[in-house]
């Protein structure tokens, strides 16, 4: 126990020497904490209970877990860009173990000049811990939440949507296909799959549509302004809205 305890302190100490700790460093120190927590975190300090980037990780982000709940992650990647968002994401981490979020806007550059958008930028704490928890759990879903305006779609169908949903792929899966289905009768809106309903934010460049590890489902989900504030101002609906994701 103290020889691996002692190697996993270089391997912090080495770790917390690079400024910009790559994805697979970030992923490991942090499958090591999930394994047990009591492991200190090189490129996080605990805050409230969350894990929240030093200014060692220049892409910013915070990490909430718990042990109990649904194998699940709510996420929020584009908190101070798509109004609500972060809120509606919090409030499904009432039923799921993860909650993550971005710290920093997404029209922050990195040194590279790269645009730290969650959306699209590989090097995040959010896909480390993704990455990592895929190695702790067996299967699991992962609830990314974004905002559009109607009026800025660029298709009659996309300017009617309330919701958006997709699986960053052209070719919906079923579960994606319930999910709308659930949403358009329990919340009596106009939600729409990608690919069968709507031909535009269907998440198809979004990192996850890549990178989600081939144990987890990832669901792309659309919300239009006027859907994020009734959601943030009527808790039923919020409560049916996150029924129909986990359900």
């Amino acid at each position: 126990m103290k020889t691996k305890m002692m190697l996993i302190a270089v391997w912090l100490f080495v770790s917390a020497c690079h400024a910009t700790p790559s994805l697979n460093e970030l992923t490991l120190n942090l499958k090591l904490w999930l394994a047990e927590q009591q492991y200190p975190l090189a490129h996080f300090t605990t805050k409230q209970g969350a894990l929240v980037a030093n200014e060692s990780l220049n892409s910013g982000g915070e990490i909430h877990y718990r042990q109990q709940g649904e194998q699940c992650i709510a996420y929020a990647p584009h908190r101070f860009y798509d109004k609500h968002t972060h809120t509606i994401a919090k409030a499904l981490f009432n039923h799921c173990q993860v909650f993550l979020s971005n710290t920093k806007h997404r029209n922050t550059r990195d040194e590279h000049g790269e645009l730290i958008d969650f959306g699209k930028y590989k090097q995040s704490a959010s896909n480390a811990f993704i990455l990592a928890y895929a190695e702790h759990v067996e299967s699991f879903s992962i609830y990314q939440i974004h905002g559009f305006a109607k009026e800025n779609r660029k298709t009659p169908e996309g300017k009617k949507a309330d919701a958006i949903i997709s699986n960053g792929h052209v070719i919906p899966s079923t579960r994606t296909i319930a999910i709308t289905a659930c949403l358009n009768e329990q919340l009596k809106i106009t939600a729409m799959v990608y690919g069968l309903d709507v031909k535009e934010l269907g998440g198809t460049t979004n990192i996850l549509a890549s990178l989600a590890p081939k144990n987890s489902q990832f669901f792309h989900i659309e919300l239009s302004r006027q859907l994020r504030e009734r959601l943030v101002s009527n808790n039923q609906l919020l409560k049916l809205f996150n029924q129909c994701l986990i359900s």
